[in-house]
């Protein structure tokens, strides 16, 4: 695992040194850290409870449990805190290469099926719940208690049915008393054909009783079973989804559980991505801050009391941000005496400085300190287009490169101890391309127009009609431009 110098094909660390000051590249560092923070934060809680349910193995009743979950709980909550952890480092430090690749898929699927499994546990709790609450449901209930009541208390047919039995067994018992009570056969045949016949007719009412109380009891039975049937159904009704999971069910023709895991996947997966990029934009402001040789307070790093830069890879900004260019080695030497930072290439717009290791000491006197802490290669270029841009449109400096030249050298000389640079420290074909940049964009924003009549001895370019024409504006002279 290794920390690239590069974080991506777009160089974004270097594109933040190019169009940020030190003090913005602070404020967003201290900004998105404090994001950073906050997801993790929410990262660990959404995975925790997941994890901690699991743990525990019964609801999340906290003052019920018992020693033994009280100690899973705290394992859950370890575990759960020191993966979150290693998730918003390992954003946060641009670490690129395999190695890295294979933590951030472990490190994401962990954070994805924990993130998913409690946002899928409580829409299922969410559907009970309003399932059980519902007014049907209740109703079922009420419906299958009063069935059960029926079904246990004794009811008409019941009452008909044990009349009859014990009519048949009275005329039964009557039946075998009839030679105990006549001693005449005569008399005897008489009473047992009168029993016989109140026999018969028990034993039709017996068969009668029998089947109205059967008949009722199959109806209770049958309406209690389609009660609890529909119960079941009604415990956990699909309809009681979000309006959203119900769209996603009906649009892919899936199950409620598979619309429930797409509409986790599409809140838990924005949720990592946007805390994969908060951690990235940490990682390369903290990497625009070692480019400028800063660190994470904006301080300069040092590595001894001599003032030398610790990694000469990231003293690439000296201490006013102003660049160095390719000029004569009495100015590097120069610029070495002064500023022993400045030991690396630093590029703003189009002027370079190396500086030379061994350069030789000089006795040559320090240069004016510079009263623009974080001027940047826009700001440098803005402040000479400024004053040069009046120039021109006043009149006092005509729209070629020689007097475009001279009014940048005489600007910078002008503003000396704002730059804390002198003219003689950036060589003249730096300073001649600085005016024809200048000239470019005068003539993009239509303030110079070409000549129509190019040629040897003629300018390139004419102050437009527009302002040419036009009586002399209050334009801001040098020393009028805002620093």
């Amino acid at each position: 695992m290794t920390d690239s110098s590069t974080n991506t094909n777009v160089d974004r660390p270097a594109h933040l040194v190019a169009t940020k000051s030190l003090r913005d590249i602070l404020s967003d560092l201290r900004k998105a850290e404090a994001w950073l923070l906050m997801a993790a934060f929410a990262a660990f809680l959404a995975s925790a409870f997941f994890v901690v349910k699991y743990f525990v193995g019964e609801e999340m009743d906290p003052p019920n449990w018992s020693g033994e979950q009280w100690a899973n709980a705290m394992l859950g909550l370890g575990i759960t805190a020191v993966i979150t952890a290693a998730q918003a480092f390992l954003y946060a430090s641009g670490y690129k290469g395999p190695a890295a690749i294979v933590a951030t898929v472990i490190v994401v699927f962990f954070g994805l099926f924990s993130e998913v499994s409690q946002s899928m546990e409580r829409e299922d709790a969410t559907v009970r719940q309003r399932s059980e609450d519902s007014p049907v449901f209740q109703a079922t209930l009420g419906s299958i208690q009063n069935l059960s009541v029926q079904a246990a208390a004794p009811s008409g047919a019941t009452a008909q049915l044990a009349a009859a039995r014990g009519q048949l067994a009275r005329h039964e018992a009557e039946l075998a008393a009839c030679r105990a009570k006549y001693r005449t056969d005569t008399r005897v045949q008489q009473c047992e054909r009168y029993e016989h016949d109140k026999i018969a007719q028990a034993r039709g009412a017996l068969a009668a009783a029998e089947a109205t109380a059967g008949s009722s009891a199959n109806m209770v039975g049958s309406a209690l079973s389609a009660a609890i049937i529909q119960a079941k159904t009604l415990e956990y009704d699909e309809d009681k989804h979000y309006a959203m999971i119900r769209l996603l069910k009906d649009l892919f023709n899936v199950g409620g559980i598979w619309a429930s895991f797409l509409f986790s996947i599409i809140i838990i997966g924005t949720f990592e991505y946007a805390f994969h990029f908060v951690g990235s934009y940490v990682a390369d402001h903290k990497r625009a801050l070692l480019v400028m040789g800063r660190d994470t307070h904006g301080e300069l790093i040092h590595a001894n009391p001599d003032g030398l830069a610790a990694n000469s890879e990231l003293a690439e900004a000296n201490f006013n941000g102003i660049p160095r260019d390719f000029g004569n080695a009495e100015r590097d030497q120069y610029l070495n005496q002064i500023t022993p930072e400045r030991t690396e290439l630093t590029e703003v717009g189009n002027v370079r400085i190396h500086a030379e290791a061994d350069a030789p000491e000089t006795s040559r006197p320090d240069p004016p300190e510079a009263k623009v802490r974080d001027l940047t290669r826009e700001r440098f270029f803005k402040l000479i287009y400024t004053e040069v841009r009046s120039r021109i449109l006043n009149g006092d400096v005509k729209p070629t490169v020689r007097p475009a030249t001279d009014a940048v050298t005489d600007v910078i000389r002008h503003h000396t101890k704002a730059l804390g640079l002198q003219p003689s420290l950036i060589g003249k074909p730096e300073r001649q391309k600085i005016a024809e940049k200048i000239l470019e964009k005068l003539e993009r924003e239509t303030v110079l127009e070409l000549n129509p009549q190019q040629g040897v001895g003629k300018p390139k370019y004419l102050l437009a009609s527009r302002w040419a024409n036009r009586p002399a504006p209050e334009i801001p002279m040098a020393g009028q431009a805002v620093r």
